[in-house]
């Protein structure tokens, strides 16, 4: 039987004609428009518009793919990812799914702009998103977004907290705060506060400009402000708090409330054993309230008896003084069963404090547990000019203003004697 022979270029039309299909489906998957909040970005495949967002907006997309081929292509995905973002990455993608032949598929999905998203210390800044389907090979749109600040966006942007905090002593919490913002926010502050435990305690931090140095439109800030804050608030946790986990709210407001942000963190308290070994000690101070002047000191006397069967060692610390300095003597106390110390505690306003009441906490420790927490005040005055005489010298500036009083008369007298005596020696002329 003869071989029959086929022509080269017959041979090759016919391999072309039945891999061809498989390779062109490949192909046939675009994207036709993509609408992003309510804006037609891409239309017929064209990108016809830029858009302009702000931190912390949410985008809403809708991107539709036809397949204009005549297989069904399988296992297709569309992406959206905003390139050009320093830290982190900003994307969302859909599962994988079948793109009939001849059909028109929408796919819809959010992209959320970080608040804190960094634009390089400027107010606005381009950025890249890109919307891609593909399914080995893809068919990708780039769109400019424009990201700008929004006007008020004061941040809390981390808080740290002690591990653990025993009841009855006080937690330091230091606490990052930055505007994000168009706008400078003045009069900022911040407090933290855990609800369950009925705590709160807030600090002031000022004004905070938006950029240091100078924007883009030539505005310049002063060169003693700063777009960023650290804040160190002390939370006295009460001795009868029972241990577990608690939740710590931070929150930065300026005090008109326009500019506000938050954060919670969980903080662990450790409460009190209440065994038979606890220390026993009773502790009094001679007054809670204290009236003071500006610069001035006052003492508040803190007196521990010990009631236990052991030499106890006692020690106690000022919290919350920060309206001026504190200081205790003795710095401990040695005592044995049935005898008493006596702690003074010192406490003197700065000059520039503010006046009126300012409460502080003295926390008594034995062998280093907590066994009492003196919730004091210290009522500031403006300092008197004359406050700082002695009976003495009150009396000589009485008898100073007496003798000028004297003076002033005598002054008087004399000239109505002259006066008069000078008329009688023009009469006897006459």
């Amino acid at each position: 039987m003869k071989a029959i022979k086929l022509p080269l270029f017959l041979i090759m039309a016919l391999v072309i004609a039945v891999t061809l299909p498989s390779v062109t489906a490949n192909h046939e998957v675009k994207i036709d428009d993509v609408v992003i909040n309510n804006i037609d970005v891409v239309v017929n495949g064209s990108v016809k518009e830029n858009i302009v967002v702000e931190t912390g907006d949410t985008l809403f997309i809708t991107v539709k793919i036809v397949n204009d081929g005549n297989n069904t292509i399988e296992d297709v995905s569309v992406e959206a990812e905003i390139k050009g973002v320093e830290a982190g990455t900003i994307r969302e993608e859909t599962s994988l799914f079948d793109v009939k032949s001849g059909k028109t598929y929408a796919k819809s999905f959010t992209l959320k702009i970080p608040a804190d998203i960094d634009l390089d210390g400027k107010l606005s800044k381009d950025f890249k998103l890109r919307i891609t389907v593909s399914n080995g090979d893809e068919d990708k749109k780039d769109i400019t977004l424009t990201i700008d600040r929004v006007r008020h966006n004061t941040l809390v942007l981390d808080v740290q907290t002690p591990r653990e905090v025993n009841a009855g002593e006080t937690a330091l919490i230091e606490v990052a705060v930055r505007n994000r913002g168009m706008k400078v926010e003045e009069d900022v502050f911040v407090r933290a506060s855990i609800p369950e435990l009925g705590i709160s305690r807030q600090k002031f931090l000022g004004d905070l400009i938006p950029i240091e140095g100078e924007d883009e439109s030539g505005r310049e800030f002063d060169d003693d402000l700063s777009d960023k804050a650290l804040a160190f608030v002390r939370l006295e946790i009460p001795r009868d708090a029972a241990s577990g986990d608690y939740t710590l709210n931070v929150r930065v407001f300026s005090l008109d409330g326009v500019a506000k942000g938050e954060m919670e963190t969980t903080i662990t308290v450790r409460g009190r054993a209440t065994t038979t070994t606890e220390t026993e000690a009773v502790v009094s101070v001679d007054a809670t309230s204290r009236t003071v002047a500006k610069g001035q000191g006052t003492v508040y006397k803190v007196t521990v008896t010990s009631l236990g069967d052991n030499v106890q060692t006692f020690t106690a610390e000022v919290v919350g003084v920060d309206f001026g300095s504190s200081s205790v003597n003795p710095a401990v106390l040695t005592l044995t069963p049935g005898s008493s110390g006596e702690f003074n505690v010192f406490v003197s306003p700065a000059e520039t404090a503010t006046s009126g009441a300012h409460s502080f906490v003295v926390v008594v420790r034995a062998d280093g547990v907590v066994i009492d927490t003196l919730n004091l005040n210290a009522e500031v005055t403006g300092a008197d000019a004359v406050s700082g005489l002695t009976p003495l010298g009150s009396s000589l500036v009485v008898v100073a203003i007496v003798l000028v009083v004297i003076l002033i008369i005598l002054a008087i007298i004399i000239a109505v004697v002259t006066g008069k005596r000078k008329e009688e020696a023009e009469e006897k002329l006459y």
